[in-house]
């Protein structure tokens, strides 16, 4: 209010006359000025991260208000006031504080601005002070007065310029954006700057009048500053800037210092004005070459933004956004093919993952020699690639799908190891499978799982009814879920002694207590848990549900071995031995309560590995048992080189065992075999109190099979051991 009156005072008939009133110039001012910084003071004094800003602009103003106090009261009523006086140089004291406090605040609003940001407030900030170098070079000339004068008359301007440049490298920083805070605050101290600048030409000039309208824009500028002393921001500090905004500022400096160097030819040699455009001109181009480096920078991210690292060629991203384009099109057909390696998880666990990087690689390179003008080759992730065939009908995709695989077929050389490969895949046409690109690669995924599981090679995507190629795919996301809710359970089937009947041990099987399915058995989600990479996550769930289950017979008094069966991943995985360490140190378990079971098949996958790692789990103490033996294709030599314990005839070999005496032949010889190489050897599939006779009479050590019991819970195997037990009281 005071200073809206202030203002009125000096365009209306408040004062009674015009000039200077020492009423309204001396005291309502001064009232001002000091209630102006006392605000701010108690802003900075409530305020914590500002409060060194605040406290240092407070000072400034209570600075400029103690100079104008006093001039108002001493200086002005000299009979020849010196110049400068002691009003001069309080005046001049708060302008350090001034420019602290409004770096500090600058500093707070702009930690995230880049370096462009920060180089353009320096273009900013050299071309302003050319121009008002010129400006200031006009107004001035022919000033009169001594040095201390002309000295003090310049350094108004001059300091006034300085806080100017503060404020609009501030600005450029913060891309030219500005909150309540810095509104108020630019307005104040540009209006200070302004009135300041202003009164110094005039004075120079001996032109200044008191009572007019300059007078009054001290008092709104402080007004303007204790304002934003007491607004809150209500925008986030700048990090980065896009947009030709932000240039607009600094090329309009640069442009204006070129002019200057070009059309200012007032003084001779290098002056001010000169140097200062001179410097901008300079900085511009050092920015322009910034600008083009980053540019560069950009184009570069952009690439490497739709380009895979390990094969160089496009990534899912690409591949989405050609598709995309290509649908928008809209003009004949195309097919999206995905292509899948088949045992590449065997390859690369084998081989190791720089070896499965270098086949990847390789085989990035084959497709891609297969690929015409207009297709797009990309990898989306793992050993899956997709393609697009651009102007393509389902038989030439499925023709061109073909090719591809047999060129995959082809033996790969990899340090001097052959490497042989092959592939599935999976056909979508558009528009016909789908009319969007995610559509496509989920009909396409479709038809390439049909193709893995009708050994196809490929297959195209042809199916109204979807639900039997999609339900897999459900089920292994489903399964995912059961691994981490506790789903999996295990059944427990008794394996035999066959000359005492004791428990040697039991054979631990999972099942999945599936929420609306019911109990599914293994051979409904082993095959998905092995394809999609899932087994050892499954594998490690069933181990340690076993062994909980073995430590809590101990403690009521039952002490047998449990057998948990592992697949052809679980063989190669080299960090098998010491997780099976860790899960039966922590249970406090002995190794010998483990029987890890490894069909023959599952060993020819890659003997030698599968040997290494057999012998590290049988250092552990951990026991090793062949299951399904006799229908693999391991040799008897194999056999004995391989660190195991027990071998399991698989249940075929039981078939007519009673009537057949080649049959019988096959089992004694086995059962000799087994025993020369000091192996327990159980029979699998007993289902007849004859077929366990035969065994037993033929030397056979243990007999597993639905004769002696079908697998069951935990609990309801304890009932059957207490019912054995009883029934051989009898």
């Amino acid at each position: 209010m005071a200073v809206v009156v202030y203002g009125v005072s000096t365009v209306s008939g408040i004062r009674g006359h015009s000039g200077y009133s020492p009423g309204w110039d001396g005291w309502l001012q001064n009232s001002i000025l000091t209630s102006a910084a006392l605000l701010v003071g108690l802003r900075a004094w409530r305020e914590g991260p500002s409060r060194v800003a605040w406290g240092c602009l407070a000072v400034g103003l209570g600075l400029y208000a103690a100079g104008n106090i006093i001039y108002f009261a001493y200086v002005q009523y000299q009979p020849f006031p010196p110049s400068p006086s002691v009003a001069d140089m309080t005046w001049l004291a708060s302008y350090p504080f001034l420019y602290v406090g409004v770096i500090r605040l600058a500093r707070q609003r702009t930690h995230g601005a880049n370096w462009l940001l920060r180089l353009d407030s320096v273009i900013s900030g050299l071309g302003l002070s050319a121009v008002a170098m010129l400006w200031l070079r006009v107004m001035l000339h022919g000033t009169d007065g001594s040095l201390a004068t002309v000295l003090t008359t310049m350094a108004y301007p001059v300091g006034d310029l300085l806080l100017v440049l503060i404020l609009l490298g501030s600005l450029a920083l913060n891309s030219w954006r500005i909150d309540n805070v810095w509104a108020w605050l630019t307005a104040g101290l540009g209006m200070f700057a302004a009135a300041d600048t202003i009164y110094a030409i005039r004075v120079a000039t001996d032109s200044y009048t008191a009572g007019t309208l300059l007078d009054p824009m001290w008092a709104v500028a402080a007004a303007a500053i204790a304002i934003a002393a007491w607004r809150h921001n209500d925008r986030a500090p700048a990090t980065r800037t896009v947009g030709w905004a932000v240039l607009v500022v600094p090329t309009l400096f640069m442009a204006t210092s070129l002019a200057l160097l070009v059309f200012d030819q007032s003084e001779s040699g290098a002056s001010p004005v000169t140097i200062l455009a001179g410097a901008t001109v300079l900085a511009g181009l050092v920015r322009t070459g910034f600008t083009f480096h980053e540019m560069r920078v950009l184009v570069v991210n952009g690439v490497e933004a739709r380009t895979d690292e390990l094969s160089g060629l496009a990534n899912r991203r690409a591949f989405h956004e050609a598709a995309a384009k290509r649908i928008a099109g809209g003009r004949g057909t195309f097919s999206v093919i995905l292509l899948d390696l088949d045992r590449f998880k065997e390859i690369n666990d084998s081989l190791g993952h720089l070896a499965g990087d270098r086949l990847l690689r390789e085989v990035g390179n084959r497709l891609q020699a297969r690929m015409r003008q207009g297709d797009v080759l990309a990898r989306l992730g793992g050993d899956e690639f997709a393609i697009l065939l651009d102007n393509s009908s389902p038989e030439s995709a499925r023709d061109a799908a073909e090719r591809l695989r047999l060129d995959l077929q082809k033996a790969f050389i990899d340090e001097g190891m052959t490497i042989y490969s092959d592939a599935s895949c999976g056909v979508a046409v558009w528009p016909d499978a789908a009319d969007s690109v995610g559509g496509l690669l989920q009909r396409a995924d479709i038809a390439m799982y049909e193709a893995k599981r009708e050994r196809l090679g490929t297959a195209i995507y042809a199916h109204d009814d979807e639900t039997d190629l999609i339900e897999p795919l459900r089920l292994v996301e489903e399964l995912r879920t059961a691994l981490t809710k506790g789903q999996l359970v295990l059944y427990y089937q008794p394996k035999l002694d066959l000359r005492t009947g004791a428990l040697p041990g039991v054979e631990a099987l999972v099942r999945w207590q599936h929420p609306e399915r019911g109990l599914l058995q293994p051979d409904q989600f082993l095959p998905q848990a092995e394809r999609y990479g899932l087994m050892r996550r499954l594998t490690t769930c069933v181990l340690s549900l076993a062994l909980d289950q073995v430590k809590e017979w101990q403690r009521a008094g039952l002490d047998t071995t449990v057998a948990v069966n592992i697949s052809a991943s679980n063989l190669l995985d080299g960090e098998l031995p010491e997780q099976v360490r860790t899960l039966l140190a922590v249970r406090n378990l002995q190794p010998s309560s483990l029987m890890l079971e490894v069909t023959e098949t599952t060993l020819m996958v890659d003997p030698p590995r599968a040997a290494e790692l057999l012998n590290r789990l049988q250092a552990i103490g951990v026991r090793i048992s062949i299951d399904d033996y006799g229908t693999g294709y391991s040799s008897l030599a194999r056999l004995r080189e391989l660190a195991v314990n027990e071998l399991k005839l698989d249940r075929s070999f039981l078939t007519g065992i009673g009537d057949d005496a080649r049959a019988s032949a096959i089992v004694k010889s086995t059962v000799e075999l087994a025993h020369s190489l000091g192996l327990t050897l159980v029979a699998e599939g007993i289902e007849t109190e004859q077929s366990e006779s035969l065994l037993r009479d033929l030397a056979c050590d243990q007999g597993q099979g639905y004769h002696f019991a079908r697998p069951m819970p935990a609990h309801q195997l304890i009932q059957w051991i207490a019912a054995r037990a009883e029934a051989a009281t009898r």
